[in-house]
């Protein structure tokens, strides 16, 4: 095997390790909405805005969650396009 192909094969393993772990973010995502439901209907509305707070601090992690999960898949679309073209 070339050391051509050699490269082309890691940068192909890379591109699908890239997007497997951006689905596995994809679904800690889902699992911070729901984090957020049930704090909202746990202790939503309490007089001292802790509820607030704790919303505001998941849907915070949910959103870097799903710009990781978007950066992810880039990474990993550029490294398949990269090893089609090699």
């Amino acid at each position: 095997m070339s050391q051509l192909s050699t490269l082309k094969q890691q940068i192909q393993q890379i591109a699908q390790t890239l997007a497997t772990t951006a689905q596995s973010l994809n679904g800690y995502s889902t699992n911070l909405s729901t984090q957020i439901s049930a704090v909202n209907n746990a202790i939503g509305g309490t007089a001292t805005n802790e509820d607030k707070d704790m919303i505001a601090s998941l849907q915070s992690a949910q959103t870097s969650v799903n710009n990781a999960a978007r950066q992810l898949s880039e990474a990993s679309k550029k490294a398949k396009d990269w090893a089609a073209k090699a």
